[in-house]
């Protein structure tokens, strides 16, 4: 039952995650204003988001590994204090680069949180009760991120920029204060801190993510693009050689090996590589193409976010029942509908059609994101042993975190490759073929997950034991 710890557990844990998720596109409203008070260039605005995404998707696993060998609690108050003081910092900016140092340190506190938040709520419920708290986690995941440009928003029409930093610090000082006394310390397998290997998969995930940031603005066939990703490749190529050698690796790859663990880390990926490539342009649809203040915008896409954020615990409770795999694919096919309707939409009638025809299919693309976030967290903890539960969330995290910056910059390019953008119209003219890529790719999620994770188990299914229902695939 949720006894009262767990319920202090999931307060202290969900507070910090939702001021984390905030964080990742609660800025990108005020980037107008921020340009004006710094003077700062193009370069430095992408900057200021760039800095927490980078680093908050290069130490998701280190962090992680951290966790489980020095402690979860240590290592998740931690994250909370340096992005507490990431934030303190950002408001206290005077100029760009103080600015991107602050978001960066920001980042780094959100690669602590989010991770061992999973862990942490993870540990805390026996296999009966995890997915539904589970659900709970994942419903304050898409909160932070829905309301992220409604919040930055509101502030902005309101009061200065600065208030969106300072909005948490309380958050984050209580959290810190209540975890002390309300967390329980748990800790995973003890591996040795492999120095070599973080810094190996640090600086590869670096090298890709940074090449992909760049890719729209440098040009795809840049020395400094090609030559950023093909490192990162590189590096991550010579990372998997080395673990594969080691008596305790710091990821073991051997993971992979479940049908299961594989198909939902691959699903994660092309899930958010398309939705939140297609948010990213949806969101520039509402301004650009149909012409609605940056508060206006935020106000409609809660109809997606907020049916997200509603849906995610419910499917908590409905996995032990209907099963991991089920309801992530019935999820990935809703988001998937979704985007070919906005795509019907903007070939028949352009960018001039009311709010109403919209808002349809951004429920119907809620409810699928709403309906695959806790079968993807659930999916992945379940195929592990508990004493990877660690690794297994760092490594869902980081990969899904790759996933939807790849997604932005596939996007991105398909929808600038129809040449210069004159008015309105062509906004609609680019989207389309950008929409219908994104649902290629949340395709190809749900065929990981039909395909991939059905034949693996079938080959099991005469000596696996059956599982428990909150263990269901």
């Amino acid at each position: 039952m949720f006894t009262g710890a767990r319920i202090r557990l999931l307060a202290v844990t969900c507070a910090a995650l939702f001021m984390a998720m905030l964080d990742n596109l609660v800025l990108g409203v005020a980037l107008p204003s921020i340009q004006q008070s710094f003077e700062a260039s193009l370069s430095d605005l992408q900057w200021f988001m760039n800095a927490y995404t980078l680093a908050f998707a290069v130490l998701l696993i280190p962090f992680s590994m951290f966790g489980e060998r020095f402690g979860r609690k240590k290592m998740f108050l931690v994250g909370v204090v340096l992005f507490t003081l990431g934030s303190a910092l950002s408001g206290l900016s005077e100029n760009a680069i103080s600015l991107i140092l602050s978001r960066a340190l920001q980042g780094i506190g959100g690669a602590a949180i989010v991770p061992l938040s999973l862990t942490l709520v993870n540990a805390a419920f026996p296999a009966n009760m995890r997915a539904a708290a589970l659900g709970i986690w994942s419903g304050i995941s898409g909160l932070g991120l829905s309301v992220g440009p409604l919040v930055g928003g509101l502030i902005v029409e309101g009061a200065p920029w600065q208030l969106i930093f300072w909005i948490n610090v309380p958050v984050g000082a209580l959290a810190f204060a209540l975890g002390m006394f309300w967390l329980r310390e748990s800790k995973g397998e003890r591996k040795p801190v492999d120095v070599p290997g973080i810094l190996l998969l640090g600086v590869g995930l670096f090298g890709i993510i940074f090449g992909l940031e760049k890719g729209n603005e440098e040009g795809w066939g840049s020395a400094l693009v090609v030559g950023s990703i093909a490192g990162g490749l590189l590096l991550l190529v010579l990372f998997y050689f080395l673990q594969r050698n080691k008596q305790h690796p710091f990821v073991r790859f051997s993971l992979f090996r479940s049908g299961k663990y594989a198909a939902y880390i691959f699903a994660g990926f092309w899930m958010n590589a398309g939705i939140f490539g297609a948010i990213f342009l949806l969101t520039l649809f509402l301004q650009q193409g149909q012409q609605y203040s940056a508060l206006e915008a935020g106000v409609r896409t809660m109809a997606w976010t907020g049916c997200t954020m509603l849906t995610a615990p419910l499917a908590g409770f409905a996995v032990g029942r209907f099963g991991n795999r089920t309801l992530l694919a019935s999820g990935l096919i809703l988001q998937g509908l979704a985007l070919g309707g906005f795509s019907a939409l903007i070939l028949n009638f352009g960018v001039d059609f009311p709010f109403g025809y919209q808002a349809p299919f951004m429920m119907l693309g809620g409810i699928g994101m709403g309906l695959s976030f806790t079968p993807l967290a659930h999916g992945v903890l379940s195929s592990v042993p508990e004493t990877s539960s660690g690794e297994a969330s760092g490594v869902s995290n980081a990969t899904r975190e790759l996933g939807g910056v790849f997604g932005i910059a596939i996007g991105g390019l398909i929808f600038q490759s129809g040449g210069a953008i004159r008015s309105a119209s062509d906004f609609g003219d680019h989207i389309v073929p950008a929409l219908l890529s994104s649902a290629g790719m949340i395709a190809l999620g749900l065929i990981s997950v039909l395909l991939f994770a059905r034949s693996r188990a079938a080959k099991a299914a005469n000596t696996a034991p059956v599982q428990p229902a909150g263990e269901a695939s």
